[in-house]
């Protein structure tokens, strides 16, 4: 803990300024601490006695302290006004620093440690109840490894149309990467694409393996004489969508045709079944709200390409698709829309 709050005042004191012969008590708890100062470890403050404390968690590690003083002066060099560590009683909670920037505040939490995505939604939930947004930035820890999808969807949140997750760089600040997916790759960039017909041979490699998810889905097309390697082209996603499906994206493109198919739908209908796929548990994000960003950038492609269009504040297909029997059909059909579907 880097702050703390002199006895029988309400002046807080950071443990650099503090004076070891003054008495201190948490902010939070109101119970005393005392002042660690020394060669090796940074200046902090420590409860007295061990009973739990609601509003600090003790064994701050020296990174997440340092991080946080320079994010500090990050925030602060460009215009906003920072408080450290500020206890807020309503809801229990304290974040690392709450930036105000005019009449914006951001509750700023520097993660370095592992933490659960349900702890995550219950700070991001706590926070919304002030009305305040809040970023989760990922320190030097998180990024020694490669970040797993289900790392990237406890801490994305969406931001410029993109989900984004925000890292920690040091004196370069914070630093946001986009998170895309396409064909099963998770490291991708909004300008990369996949190959279909490559695509469309690991389809294949899939109904080998006799995969789960593969299978359901063969099942409901076997009841209407068609193939999941017959699925119209519109269905071979190669643009880059957002992060966050455990299934294929071609797969929930193929259940929409489907949808589409019977009838004209509004998009909320269209949103469910989106809602309703195999997604990663988000933490600081609305699982729903990344459902509509996915489902609107497919709309969006498959608008361009004129697949899709809206009739009467509803989703229709602009002309019949065509499902095929013939593979080497396909794939000539693939490699003639090649640019439509958005692959090099």
């Amino acid at each position: 803990m880097y702050i703390a709050q002199m006895l029988g005042t309400t002046v807080l004191m950071t443990a650099d300024e503090a004076d070891k012969r003054r008495n201190y008590v948490c902010p939070g708890c109101q119970t005393p601490v005392t002042v660690k100062k020394g060669r090796l470890k940074q200046a902090h403050f420590a409860h007295t006695s061990l009973q739990k404390c609601q509003a600090l968690a003790e064994g701050e590690s020296a990174i997440h302290l340092l991080g946080k003083l320079a994010m500090v002066d990050f925030f602060e060099s460009i215009g906003g006004r920072v408080v450290l560590e500020p206890w807020l009683p309503e809801i229990q909670q304290r974040p690392d620093l709450l930036v105000t920037f005019d009449n914006r505040q951001v509750a700023i939490e520097f993660q370095c440690a592992p933490i659960s995505v349900e702890r995550v939604q219950h700070r991001t939930a706590g926070f919304a109840k002030l009305g305040l947004d809040v970023v989760w930035v990922l320190g030097p820890t998180y990024q020694q490894r490669k970040l797993q999808q289900v790392t990237l969807a406890k801490f994305a949140r969406i931001r410029h149309d993109t989900l984004q997750v925000a890292l920690w760089r040091g004196k370069q600040g914070i630093q946001w990467r986009e998170w895309w997916t396409v064909d099963g790759r998770t490291y991708v960039g909004r300008e990369d694409y996949a190959d279909p017909i490559r695509q469309l041979a690991k389809i294949q490699q899939q109904l080998v393996r006799r995969d789960r998810r593969i299978r359901q889905l063969q099942k409901q097309l076997y009841q209407q004489e068609r193939t999941v390697t017959g699925i119209p082209v519109c269905c071979h996603i190669s643009k880059p969508l957002p992060g966050g499906l455990k299934t294929a994206h071609w797969m929930l493109a193929t259940q929409l045709i489907g949808l589409l198919e019977q009838e004209p739908c509004h998009a909320d209908r269209l949103l469910t079944m989106i809602e309703r796929a195999e997604w990663f548990a988000f933490g600081a994000t609305p699982a729903s709200a990344v459902a509509k960003l996915w489902l609107t950038q497919l709309l969006v492609l498959w608008q361009s390409m004129g697949v899709v269009q809206v009739t009467n504040d509803r989703w229709c297909l602009a002309a019949k698709v065509q499902w095929f029997a013939d593979l080497d059909q396909k794939c000539r059909e693939l490699r003639s829309h090649v640019h439509t579907l958005g692959s090099k």
